[in-house]
């Protein structure tokens, strides 16, 4: 399926300070005309010049499993599309940054499903749609289905071979979930 949606108008909202996990965090919101849901969009600065985009419902704010809950409201590419948006703003700031989108797997109670973590559903998305969003002149796309990451390395690196190896341990070391998993 060719995207063709436009995505809604992303507001950047403020950043935080370091923490033990990242060096900064850009937040931006959105609301879908779809879902009549307000989203919080987090681009978190990293060490070796990386950013991981994620994305939740406003209203699962305080739920630990903010990021793996299910709206399904048919909305996923104005969403994906919106949160994209960031990756150029956020060029003008970091011009060799590198970004990636780690697929949380689906934990839908309703339905009393919890998804596995390799190749999962918003992995599959992520790596479907994020090419056809953001081309291949600026970043080299890299897809990890065993850890159900997707990763696009800034080609304005000199050594991208070490830059990858550089993020997918920070991601490791990061995200203790994907430490099992071949990466």
């Amino acid at each position: 399926m060719k995207l063709t949606s436009t995505g809604y108008s992303l507001k950047f909202i403020q950043t935080h300070p370091s923490c033990n996990w990242h060096e900064k965090r850009y937040v931006y919101k959105f609301f879908s005309i779809k879902t009549k849901l307000h989203y919080i969009v987090y681009a978190d600065y990293h060490d070796h010049d990386f950013i991981a985009v994620k994305f939740y419902a406003k209203k699962d704010r305080k739920s630990n499993r903010k990021y793996s809950n299910i709206i399904n409201k048919g909305d996923v590419s104005n969403i994906l599309i919106t949160c994209a948006k960031c990756i150029p703003e956020l060029l003008k700031i970091y011009p060799t940054a590198s970004f990636g989108f780690i697929g949380a797997r689906t934990i839908d109670t309703k339905s009393d499903k919890v998804e596995g973590y390799k190749a999962n559903q918003r992995f599959r998305l992520y790596k479907y749609h994020i090419p056809q969003l953001i081309g291949d002149k600026t970043f080299l796309h890299k897809s990890f289905p065993n850890a159900s990451s997707y990763i696009m390395l800034n080609k304005n690196n000199i050594d991208l071979a070490k830059t990858e190896k550089q993020i997918r341990e920070m991601i490791c070391n990061t995200y203790p979930d994907l430490l099992n998993m071949q990466f």
